[in-house]
């Protein structure tokens, strides 16, 4: 361990006897051992606390009644005793080399580190990089890339607990996207690191992009990423501002396409059509992904089947 930081990995657990194990088992095959373990039991009514108890090292915190992620993740981070946190959620896991390739990178300004990772369906297959289109940002400035692209898996980042407390910590009025408000916040203080190497296994849920949580993202996420673009609307052009909201829109209405009723992805690539932000592709794509189109689509791959 570098002597110049501790780090203590938080990990919030809700009813997760069954995948607890595999996550501390990560934890303590790294090369570089964290400081502690900080497990918070928030509200499970499962073998969770017994199952966190049984290993060395590891600090479990309850709490009688579920706060969610957010609460649970606070009272880690108020508790840890190191001035690095690793966050890791119950049903992911590390590669061994993780925190050992993070924790060197760290100097005066940086806020976090992520990294990358793959994705593990409910199969147990690996799908490959969660970032399908990009790697997360870093550098200076990069809240502006996460105001309009923002997914940096928890799993993957390793913070400075002093910059988590200045900004209050995650947002507990938030159900969904409080670690995307946090990251916007942390960008706003200094630089991120990022390591170009898949260190984390993210494993999917029976419920991880489905019409009702894309319905959450757009609820919940947006009006969020709208108090930040008002808070910082002196230093961004209607230009920007037009991205961002487009880009958001977008993204969220390509996956409801593939996972939706037609008219909820086609609801969300109007709005972006209406401001304007990429017309012609996002037309393009509601025309391809039309109702018609996709029955002759499925179609022509049946009688291709058929054809000897």
């Amino acid at each position: 361990m570098p002597r110049s930081h501790t780090v203590s990995v938080v990990i919030p657990a809700h009813n997760a006897e069954e995948t607890l194990s595999r996550a501390l088992d990560s934890v303590f095959a790294q090369t570089l051992q964290p400081f502690e373990t900080v497990v918070v039991d928030d509200g499970s009514r499962d073998s969770t606390r017994r199952i966190a108890e049984s290993y060395d090292n590891v600090r479990v915190l309850s709490q009688p009644v579920c706060e969610g992620a957010s609460g649970a993740r606070n009272r880690g981070i108020q508790a840890a005793r190191g001035d690095l946190i690793a966050f890791l959620d119950a049903d992911d896991e590390w590669l061994p080399d993780k925190l050992k390739l993070q924790i060197p990178l760290f100097a005066d300004g940086i806020e976090f580190i992520s990294c990358g990772a793959l994705l593990i369906d409910t199969n147990g297959i690996n799908r490959g990089s969660v970032y399908t289109d990009r790697r997360p940002v870093s550098g200076e400035n990069a809240w502006r890339t996460l105001l309009a692209y923002n997914y940096i898996a928890t799993p993957s980042v390793v913070a400075r607990r002093s910059s988590l407390l200045a900004v209050g910590g995650f947002d507990p009025a938030l159900p969904f996207g409080e670690d995307q408000d946090m990251w916007i916040k942390l960008s706003m203080r200094g630089r991120l690191g990022y390591v170009d190497q898949p260190l984390v296994l993210v494993h999917m849920s029976p419920n991880s992009l489905s019409c009702a949580e894309i319905k959450k993202q757009l609820l919940v996420t947006l009006p969020m990423i709208l108090r930040h673009v008002e808070a910082r609307h002196t230093e961004l052009t209607p230009a920007e501002v037009r991205a961002i909201i487009g880009e958001r829109l977008t993204r969220l209405g390509r996956t409801a396409l593939g996972r939706g009723p037609y008219h909820e992805g086609a609801g969300l690539l109007l709005r972006a059509i209406r401001l304007p932000y990429r017309p012609l592709s996002n037309s393009l794509l509601l025309l391809r992904a039309a109702p018609p189109t996709r029955w002759l689509k499925n179609r022509l791959r049946m009688l291709l089947a058929r054809t000897p």
